[in-house]
C-alpha cells in the first residue's frame, strides 16, 4: 500500500463493485478517514439532529450536551473499530456479513441498509432544500431536484472522486460552522434552561434524556454499515496493525469531533426558536455577512453526506443481488432518494425522528452480532441455519416492547415512559447473548469471501 498517492482511477468511473480489493489495487492514506467523517457530519442535518434534544424534547443545553457526548463517543468507538474491517477483508461492510449471516441471510440487512441509504439521502436533501428555499424562496421541490442531481453525479463516478471531494469540502465546512458557533454562543450564551412542558410530554426529564440519547445514537450508528466501504482500498499485508491503528484513531476523532460539535450547536440554536422545520434554525440574529457563506456550507454539507449515502446504498444493492453496473446502481439509488425526498418533505421533523429510531432498531443488534462474529470464531448450533442471522431476527422482533416513537409504542415504553426508548440498550445486549447461546466455539478459520 502506498500513501499520499493520487489514485490511478481518479476521475474515472469506478467499476469495482463489491469484489474483493486486491493488494495491487490498494491506494490511499489511512489518515484520510478523518476528513471523510468530519465532512460527512459538518452539515445541517447533524445540526437539526441536535436541535431535537432541546427544541423538540425540551432538555436544557447541559443535559442535551451530556446525551450528545455519551451517544457519539460510544458510536465513534464503534465506527472506528468497524472501519478496520475494510483493511482486514478488502470488502465493503455489508458484503463481509455473508461469512456470518449466510449468503441468503445477509441479503436482508443489506436490503435494510439499501433502504436506509436512500432514506438518508432524502433526509439530507430535504434539509438542504429547506435552506435553499429560505434564502431564495421558490419551490421546495425544485430545490430538492437540483441538489439531488449534483449529488448523484459525484456518486456516479465512485470511490476516488468521493474521497477527493470530502478532502476539500471539510475545510470550507469547518470554517463556516466555526463562524456560526462563535456567533451563536456570543448571542445565546450556554445557559439554556429546560422546557418542563415538553419534557413532561415524553415521560419527564429521564424520558426526554433517554429519547435524546437514542436519537443521537440512531444518527451515528447509521454510518457504521458504511464504514469499511471507505477503507477497503487500504488493505495491506505490510504492517496491517499500524494501518488499522491509524484508521481507528482518525475515524474516531473525525466522527466524534464533528458530531458532538455540530449537534451541540444545533441543541443551542434549537432551544432558541419555535422548531417545526429545519429552516426555523436560520434565525433573525444571524448577521448578514454570515448568511451567504452559511447557505453555501449547507449545500456543500448536504453533498458531502449524501455522496456517501448514495455510494454505500449502491454497494448494498449489489450485495442484495441486483444485477447492474455500480454507476447505474448509484443513479437508481439517487433517483429513488429524490422521489422519497419529494414525498417526505412535509412534516419533516416527525418523519426524521421516526426514521432515526427505526434505523437503530435493526442496526444496533446487527452491530452487536457482527462485532462478536468478527472477534470470535464460532459455529452455529442450528445446523445449516446461521446463528448470527437467527439471533438478529429474534432480537429485532423481541425488542418491540421497548419501541417508543410516533409510528409505534411498545407496551413497556407505554407503561414506563420515563425510560424513553431503551431499545438500543436492550437489543445490543440481547443480540450478543442470543448469538453466543446459538453458537459454539469453532476451530475453523472464517475467511473473507
Amino acid at each position: 500500500m502506498t500513501a499520499d498517492v493520487t489514485p490511478e482511477l481518479f476521475g474515472i468511473i469506478e467499476e469495482k463493485g463489491i469484489a474483493e480489493v486486491t493488494l495491487k489495487e490498494t491506494h490511499g492514506n489511512p489518515k484520510a478517514v478523518f476528513g471523510l467523517w468530519m465532512a460527512a457530519n459538518i452539515e445541517f442535518a447533524t445540526l437539526t439532529t441536535g436541535a431535537l434534544a432541546t427544541g423538540w424534547l425540551g432538555l436544557s443545553f447541559s443535559a442535551a450536551l451530556a446525551a450528545i457526548v455519551i451517544a457519539n463517543v460510544l458510536g465513534g468507538l464503534t465506527l472506528a473499530f468497524f472501519s478496520t474491517f475494510g483493511v482486514d477483508y478488502g470488502l465493503p461492510q455489508m458484503i463481509q456479513g455473508a461469512n456470518w449471516f449466510g449468503k441468503l441471510g445477509n441479503k436482508l440487512p443489506s436490503l435494510f441498509n439499501f433502504l436506509g441509504g436512500f432514506s438518508w439521502f432524502a433526509v439530507n436533501t430535504i434539509v438542504g432544500a429547506y435552506a435553499l428555499q429560505y434564502f431564495f424562496g421558490g419551490n421546495l421541490i425544485v430545490s430538492i431536484i437540483v441538489l439531488s442531481a449534483i449529488q448523484v453525479a459525484i456518486a456516479f463516478v465512485g470511490h476516488d472522486l468521493i474521497q477527493a471531494t470530502e478532502k476539500y469540502l471539510v475545510y470550507v465546512l469547518t470554517l463556516v460552522f466555526l463562524a456560526l458557533s462563535f456567533v451563536a454562543v456570543r448571542h445565546l450564551g450556554l445557559s439554556v434552561p429546560e422546557n418542563g412542558k415538553a419534557e413532561a410530554a415524553v415521560g419527564g426529564f429521564s424520558g426526554a434524556f433517554m429519547l435524546a440519547t437514542s436519537i443521537m445514537v440512531g444518527y451515528v450508528v447509521g454510518w457504521i454499515p458504511y464504514s469499511s466501504d471507505y477503507t477497503r482500498y487500504l488493505r495491506t499485508n505490510q504492517n496491517p496493525a499500524a494501518v488499522k491503528k491509524t484508521v481507528r484513531t482518525y475515524a474516531f476523532w473525525g466522527s466524534v469531533i464533528s458530531t458532538v460539535w455540530i449537534e451541540a450547536l444545533g441543541a443551542l440554536i434549537g432551544a432558541s426558536v419555535s422548531f417545526s422545520k429545519p429552516s426555523d434554525l436560520f434565525t433573525s440574529w444571524m448577521p448578514e455577512w454570515l448568511k451567504t457563506p452559511l447557505l453555501i456550507a449547507v449545500v456543500l454539507g448536504t453533498i458531502s453526506a449524501n455522496i456517501l449515502n448514495i455510494y454505500s446504498a449502491t454497494l448494498s444493492a449489489l450485495a442484495i443481488g441486483v444485477k447492474i453496473k455500480q454507476h447505474w446502481a448509484a443513479l437508481l439509488t439517487g433517483t429513488i432518494g429524490t422521489i422519497i425526498s419529494v414525498l417526505a418533505a412535509e412534516n419533516f421533523i416527525t418523519n426524521y425522528e421516526n426514521f432515526l429510531f427505526v434505523l437503530g432498531y435493526w442496526t444496533v443488534p446487527w452491530i452487536s452480532i457482527t462485532l462478536f462474529c468478527h472477534l470470535s470464531k464460532r459455529t452455529s448450533r442450528l445446523g445449516g441455519v446461521s446463528a448470527a442471522f437467527t439471533a438478529w431476527v429474534v432480537t429485532v422482533v423481541a425488542s418491540e416492547p421497548f419501541w417508543n416513537q410516533t409510528l409505534h409504542t411498545g407496551w413497556f415504553a407505554a407503561a414506563y415512559p420515563q425510560f424513553g426508548d431503551s431499545t438500543f440498550v436492550v437489543s445490543f445486549i440481547l443480540g450478543a447473548v442470543l448469538y453466543f447461546l446459538l453458537s459454539a466455539p469453532a476451530t475453523a478459520t472464517v475467511t473473507a469471501q
